[in-house]
């Protein structure tokens, strides 16, 4: 597979010259592996950090292919998965103006082969012992934490637990979200035939926090000032005014069991 190949199939064509901006040397890629923290000091020391580390994770994708293959996981997955580059990348360009990217603690786990895009959602198996927000959950079935990509379609989220239960050759597993959809007051701004309610009801809400995620995803940006948010769909207007008004929108922790089928 050629270089070109890959950022296609990733979408990530666009920054080809990206690529070639920060040569991954062998002591950067040992930072990476062996002492991270250090990895991340390397590109702030750096003159552009958030183009050396887009090029860097690019570099670093394009040779993972090499162990997709040598675990027999198909191309399919592997550009899946890595195509989240692309979606912080252009995040990223939307909120700097720059060519870069910034959220490499996130996408350190794809390349550690930790998270793979199965269908529409991300799947991450989780280590135990778990925080105290899971303490009732049955831990002695597998368990995976769900991650849910930008701009996906979530009707076919029960098509993404079969796959996830496939590729990991399990025959039922306990499924972990940390997620503004499933934020009780979202629920409330939209109606029953939401594909975001929907997903929602699909798990048991064990308690919520106000991590100010949903104002991240339905707006794209965080402020204190709630009347500079865009009305840009049906349920920003909702949110803004919901907002406005002095409320708080959190986000929730849910569980659901799936067996294979």
């Amino acid at each position: 597979m050629t270089r070109a190949e890959f950022l296609r199939s990733i979408d990530c064509l666009e920054y080809e010259d990206a690529y070639d901006a920060f040569p991954l040397t062998e002591g950067v890629r040992n930072a990476f592996f062996l002492d991270f923290p250090s990895f991340a000091k390397l590109g702030e020391s750096s003159d552009n950090p958030g183009l050396f580390y887009l090029s860097s994770y690019l570099q670093l994708a394009y040779e993972c292919h090499e162990k997709y293959s040598e675990r027999g996981i198909s191309d399919d997955i592997y550009f899946a998965t890595f195509s989240d580059i692309s979606v912080w990348a252009s995040w990223y360009q939307r909120h700097t103006g720059k060519v870069g990217l910034d959220r490499i603690n996130w996408l350190r786990h794809h390349v550690n082969l930790e998270i793979f895009r199965l269908g529409e959602l991300q799947a991450e198996p989780a280590i135990k012992p778990l925080d105290d927000v899971w303490k009732s959950v049955d831990t002695s079935l597998p368990l995976f934490f769900i991650h849910i990509p930008e701009g996906v379609d979530l009707s076919k989220a029960e098509d993404s637990f079969q796959r996830i239960l496939s590729f990991f050759h399990c025959s039922k597993a306990m499924f972990l979200i940390h997620s503004w959809l499933l934020s009780p007051e979202v629920a409330c701004m939209l109606d029953e035939k939401s594909r975001i309610r929907n997903f929602a009801s699909l798990f048991t809400l064990l308690g919520t926090e106000d991590d100010r995620q949903a104002e991240e995803r339905i707006f794209g940006f965080i402020s204190d000032n709630p009347f500079s948010y865009p009305e840009s769909s049906s349920l920003a207007v909702k949110a803004k005014k919901y907002l406005e008004s002095g409320g708080r929108i959190l986000s929730g922790y849910g569980y659901r069991e799936v067996s294979l089928k």
